[in-house]
């Protein structure tokens, strides 16, 4: 490998490693309580080498959430490989969606704030943020070749609005969930005891939009897979991990 090259992994590493410290800091103190010079400290590095990472600490949230796209598309094509029809890959994916802001609640409402503030986005790095909308784009387009294929083999029927606008009706709805489901675990559809009444609201929600509705022991199939996939990646990034 080229001295280019290694350098350039190397920066890669310490950049996915400087994140997770992150998270797991923010998890254990808040992150409201996080700061760059508190970051280098519990990563065992200088202030320099951390500021050379990230500018400020808007910089590092548009990172995590970079990491909430990266690991959301890699749940995505999982579930695009599988030998599912097109509205089973559509179920599948918001399921992915919904457990991810379930099994990593904090790298996924750290990721909103990344994404959706406008004061985040004017002060962090551009090249940052270029990123980061790549990885999104990626990921909008394994959503869309899904979408696609549902509608060419005629699981979509809704003569109000085309299935771009469902998919993004069923994102917002998805969104909601999770938003209210990281305020207060008193929301009613919290928990594992909730679950049956979450896959029933939104396999309600997929299919009032124009989908074709699946069974409800067909969904439930479908979110044990979909989990299983989610989990199986989320463990890879568990908390201490970049210790190791």
């Amino acid at each position: 490998m080229r001295t280019t090259q290694r350098k350039a992994q190397e920066v890669a590493e310490r950049d996915q490693k400087l994140v997770r410290v992150a998270l797991d800091m923010a998890s254990r103190d808040g992150f409201h309580n996080l700061t760059l010079g508190k970051l280098a400290e519990e990563a065992g590095y200088s202030k320099g080498t951390v500021y050379n990472h990230f500018t400020c600490l808007e910089d590092l949230l548009v990172e995590i959430s970079a990491e909430s796209a990266r690991r959301q598309l890699r749940y995505f094509q999982a579930i695009a490989d599988l030998p599912w029809d097109g509205v089973r890959h559509v179920y599948g994916m918001a399921l992915a969606y919904m457990r991810h802001a379930e099994v990593a609640p904090m790298l996924f409402e750290s990721s909103l704030t990344g994404r959706a503030t406008d004061a985040v986005c004017q002060v962090a790095s551009e090249q940052r943020i270029k990123r980061r909308d790549l990885i999104e784009a990626q990921m909008a387009q394994v959503v869309g070749y899904a979408v696609e294929r549902s509608v060419a083999e005629g699981g979509f029927d809704n003569a109000e609005v085309e299935a771009a606008v469902a998919v993004d009706a069923l994102r917002a709805y998805i969104l909601g969930y999770a938003a209210m489901h990281l305020l207060s675990p008193r929301f009613l559809w919290s928990g594992e005891k909730a679950l049956d009444a979450r896959l029933k609201v939104m396999t309600a929600m997929i299919s009032g939009l124009g989908w074709t509705r699946l069974a409800a022991d067909d969904v439930a199939n479908l979110y044990g897979e979909v989990a299983g996939i989610v989990d199986s990646i989320t463990a890879q990034h568990a908390v201490g991990s970049h210790y190791q």
